[in-house]
């Protein structure tokens, strides 16, 4: 689907009618055909936009001789599994100032409506809020994997299940796909800030260089991020180990204790002539003898750590 938009007279973005002709144009899980049409009415590769129907499309930068620049970048998304993954979205600068965003997932565009543009230097502050957009969901799932890290780190001491072992998995799974994607985003920022410079004359490669330190960051905290879950998946994995050794060793020292009053009892239950059977209270003396026996072994056990 084609989605067009224009500037109107306060310089602010509006939706016009399907069509090519606009200021801005969002392609949302855009067919072949309608990749062609733009790539015919416009000039560039058909690749410029077929890269996104790919969802392991890296992160690139490319240009033709026509003026017309492709931003192939990676943005986070949850998946169905429930790991956020990474895909392709291209950011395409046409010779004739059109910008043209395609995605083929659902995405929510950032407030661009409340944005006052100015038309000389449209091209630059979309692709900017565009950019800035990107970088500001990998720092918003990074922080939601710290807080949900530090949650687990909480419960870890007490847990013998698999549930935060899930959720480790799955928060590496999605640090891994961060941390390729962010790293192949800082290599298209660094390049495009580069050709910026020698370009531009508007202060925008500064704009996008600022961009460029915040994925620098993303992807410190990445890489940071995924080493503390490894070594926290190893941890998790010794405290369960030793939660299971203690609970072995409480229920051996029960089953122990427990089986004194079994032996006492059998003993005294058979079938044969036994000192004192006849007289009556032996009952009592039984159930005293096993109770201090028992308490006796269970001192005994819990003095050397065993109960």
């Amino acid at each position: 689907m084609i989605y067009n938009y224009r500037l109107n007279s306060d310089r602010r973005l509006e939706r016009n009618n399907i069509g090519t002709d606009g200021d801005f144009l969002y392609l949302l899980q855009p067919s072949k055909e309608e990749i062609g049409r733009l790539t015919e009415r416009f000039g560039f590769p058909f690749d410029y936009l077929s890269g996104i129907l790919d969802n392991y499309e890296k992160a690139r930068i490319e240009g033709d001789d026509k003026g017309n620049q492709l931003l192939l970048m990676q943005y986070p998304m949850m998946s169905d599994t429930g790991e956020i993954k990474t895909y392709p979205c291209s950011i395409v600068n046409t010779s004739s100032g059109v910008v043209i965003f395609a995605l083929n997932a659902d995405f929510e565009l950032p407030g661009l409506k409340d944005v006052s543009f100015e038309r000389e230097r449209f091209a630059h502050q979309m692709t900017y809020h565009l950019l800035f957009d990107i970088e500001a969901r990998y720092e918003k799932h990074l922080a939601e994997f710290r807080q949900r890290r530090q949650k687990i780190e909480k419960s870890i001491m007490k847990s013998t299940k698999n549930d935060q072992l899930l959720d480790m998995i799955a928060m590496q799974a999605s640090l891994i796909y961060f941390e390729d994607a962010v790293s192949n985003n800082l290599s298209v920022l660094t390049r495009y800030a580069e050709y910026l410079r020698t370009h531009s004359q508007d202060g925008f490669a500064e704009r996008i260089f600022d961009i460029q330190i915040a994925a620098d960051q993303s992807h410190a905290e990445t890489r940071i991020q995924l080493k503390l879950m490894e070594n926290l998946r190893d941890l998790f994995s010794n405290i369960v180990s030793n939660n299971l050794n203690i609970v072995m060793k409480i229920m051996t020292s029960a089953t122990f204790v427990l089986g004194i009053p079994a032996i006492i009892v059998g003993f005294y239950g058979m079938n044969v002539p036994l000192p004192k059977q006849e007289w009556g209270n032996m009952w009592w003396l039984i159930l005293v003898g096993i109770i201090l026996i028992c308490g006796w072994v269970s001192v005994l056990l819990h003095k050397r750590d065993m109960m």
